[in-house]
């Protein structure tokens, strides 16, 4: 994995145990002790389903994502998100309506 492909995994697990049932009350630092666990193992299985053979990164949605009011650093906007990961592909359209996601205008590369 380059260092772009690190920061968009990164970004991508945060979102992850953020928005998750059983750790959105952890601590910010809790919270990034599981990002670098996650990220340590990614790194060493070098497994990214989001690259392809030309090292560019195709995605298909962005999901809205916005800080809790406790953290230390706000962060409101949208994150490319590998279709995989968003779970139910059945409730995409509903998570449109909804304003969760949107269709990505940009290939991240």
């Amino acid at each position: 994995m380059n260092i772009d492909e690190v920061i968009m995994a990164s970004i991508a697990e945060f979102l992850d145990v953020e928005v998750h049932r059983d750790t959105e009350t952890l601590d910010l630092s809790s919270k990034i002790e599981i990002v670098r666990k996650r990220i340590g193992e990614k790194l060493k299985n070098k497994s990214n389903t989001a690259v392809i053979k030309n090292g560019s990164m195709k995605y298909e949605y962005e999901m809205f994502f916005s800080s809790n009011p406790n953290d230390m650093i706000k962060i409101d906007g949208w994150i490319p998100i590998e279709t995989e990961r968003i779970g139910k592909s059945d409730k995409i359209s509903e998570y449109m309506e909804i304003g969760l996601l949107r269709k990505a205008e940009t290939n991240y590369s």
